[in-house]
């Protein structure tokens, strides 16, 4: 799975159906198109419509034994999007930490202007940034 796949898993799950059904097939990695037909009360092409999608995707896998279709979560898919969130936090935790030291730099300027000044513009610079 390439990183520039991100946006398409993304606008898979971009309904609410969709995410349901991939919530199941995470509880029941394996189910067949008929069980999720049974747990999920939609119609036959309604499910069809949303499987085709979330295949295409790639976020779901099918194996085929005999006449039934077995679905599972696709573990590299999974991770994309893993990876895409991780950085999001990484960015907003290292951006987090940098305020906390300006700020405590900040406290510890008191009366020195020239610093404080400083500081208050390196913030100005990291909000502009993110």
């Amino acid at each position: 799975m390439r990183s520039d796949d991100t946006p398409i898993l993304f606008k898979a799950l971009g309904d609410a159906n969709r995410m349901e059904i991939v919530r199941t097939i995470a509880k029941n990695p394996g189910i067949t198109a008929n069980k999720l037909l049974k747990t999920l009360h939609i119609a036959q092409s309604t499910l069809s419509h949303h499987m085709r999608v979330l295949t295409n995707s790639g976020l779901v896998t099918v194996t085929r034994e005999g006449k039934w279709s077995h679905y599972a979560l696709s573990v590299e898919a999974l991770d994309a999007l893993d990876r895409f969130v991780n950085a999001l936090r990484a960015d907003r935790s290292q951006r987090a930490r940098r305020l906390r030291m300006l700020s405590d730099i900040r406290r510890e300027a008191g009366e020195n202007t020239e610093l404080v000044d400083a500081v208050d513009e390196l913030v100005r610079a990291l909000d502009n940034a993110s």
